[in-house]
């Protein structure tokens, strides 16, 4: 073992075990190759999830597109809200 390498000692419930032992079954790997493969791919996911975009997350989300509005809005906000607050109490 170098410095590099890390040993890792885990317990695993029934059914993990289960699930394990059916892994190495199917393809002939040992734990600790098993361990790497799971380490990588949950990494995976973890990181793609991460560098997913503000715009993706609020497409996906249903926000954008959810209200209507003028198309300028996040342009004009300030003369929007002026003429909004002038109409309702007014030109003071």
């Amino acid at each position: 073992m170098t410095s590099k390498d890390m040993r890792v000692n885990a317990r695993l419930d029934r059914d993990r075990a289960s699930k394990f032992n059916y892994i190495r079954q199917r393809t002939n790997q040992g734990a600790s190759d098993i361990m790497k493969v799971a380490i990588d791919l949950y990494y995976e996911k973890l990181h793609q999830e991460s560098s997913v975009k503000p715009l993706q997350l609020l497409r996906e989300s249903g926000l954008i597109g959810c209200a209507e509005g003028d198309s300028d809005l996040s342009v004009n906000c300030k003369q929007y809200l002026t003429e909004s607050l002038n109409e309702k109490y007014g030109h003071r």
